[in-house]
């Protein structure tokens, strides 16, 4: 009997699903978006996307305009985790692209900590990589259950201070 408790405790231990916070949380205005984590019925709650009836089994979905009252504001990425087919509001949020000109949200945080509008503040406050090339962008990671979860802060590229933050992407591989 106790060789069959710790097998069964073994067994619990190794099928535990990552929570919520352990991957990167965006928060804007008074919504939080988990990329890796949620899935569509919780973007549904508050965005809109024109999917398909059906996702296949393993399928991914790519470059997705999701909308916020009738306003384009980003584009996800969709993954059916499972192998058989699905409702596409069942599958996990693998990829947000978010444009903040068209988000017009007023605050974004990511993991609770509010974002100053300087890639290169946040990329120290992250302890991220900085990347100066066609523009400015940090480059954050994070290990989440064998995946990497990845964050990158975009500058503004078209705008006298290219440093300004305008683009945050978030994804999961």
């Amino acid at each position: 009997m106790k060789k069959f408790l710790i097998l069964l405790f073994c067994l619990f231990l190794c099928s535990c699903r990552p929570e919520r916070e352990d991957y990167f949380v965006l928060e804007f205005d008074d919504y939080s978006l988990a990329v890796g984590y949620d899935d569509m019925n919780y973007l549904k709650l508050v965005f809109e996307a024109d999917l398909p009836e059906e996702m296949e089994a393993n399928e991914e979905m790519k470059d997705i305009e999701m909308t916020f009252w009738g306003n384009y504001f980003a584009d996800i990425d969709l993954r059916n985790p499972i192998d058989e087919t699905i409702s596409p509001d069942d599958a996990i949020l693998s990829g947000l692209d978010l444009y903040l000109p068209n988000a017009g949200m007023t605050t974004y945080k990511l993991d609770g900590i509010e974002l100053s509008s300087s890639v290169k503040e946040n990329c120290r406050m992250f302890d991220g990589e900085y990347i100066e090339r066609n523009g400015y962008a940090c480059l954050i990671t994070r290990q989440v259950d064998q995946k990497l979860n990845v964050v990158i802060l975009h500058g503004d590229i078209l705008n006298m201070d290219q440093d300004e933050l305008s683009r945050i992407e978030i994804y999961v591989e």
